[in-house]
């Protein structure tokens, strides 16, 4: 298991992952025992078996993102409790990562990401709130 980059702290797949190595393992639960992690996780047992499925680096261009708008976890859990896990889930069912990660390294500052960017919005208003106080 790798922390993200920029020193951010685990993320929510990065969790899912040290818990099982491997998909396999997720697979062979039992449906209640699924349910019951999906639950605990705030997932469905169906999205918690997509998000085993993409990986634990699915999300890891969203740390890259907050790290070129200066926003960090902390900044996002303070703005909204669970808000990190949504953003984590959006990023790593993203169908435009190709061009995300074209973007970050082209020009992080460019705009254009927030054209296709599911978490466009809630970025941009952590990046407001930290600007105009202390949150």
């Amino acid at each position: 298991m790798s922390q993200v980059s920029g020193g951010q702290s685990e993320g929510f797949l990065a969790q899912l992952f040290a818990r099982w190595r491997e998909r396999a393992e997720l697979n062979a639960l039992p449906p209640e025992e699924l349910g019951r992690l999906a639950h605990e996780l705030g997932v469905s047992g169906e999205e918690l078996t997509e998000l085993a499925a993409r990986g634990p680096h699915a999300s890891d261009l969203l740390y890259t993102r907050m790290q070129a708008l200066g926003v960090s976890r902390t900044d996002v859990d303070r703005v909204a409790h669970g808000l990190i896990r949504d953003l984590e889930r959006s990023c790593s069912c993203c169908a435009d990562k190709a061009e995300c990660k074209r973007d970050l390294a082209a020009n992080a500052n460019d705009p254009v990401w927030k054209e296709y960017c599911p978490n466009a919005i809630s970025l941009e208003a952590v990046r407001r709130m930290k600007g105009r106080a202390a949150i």
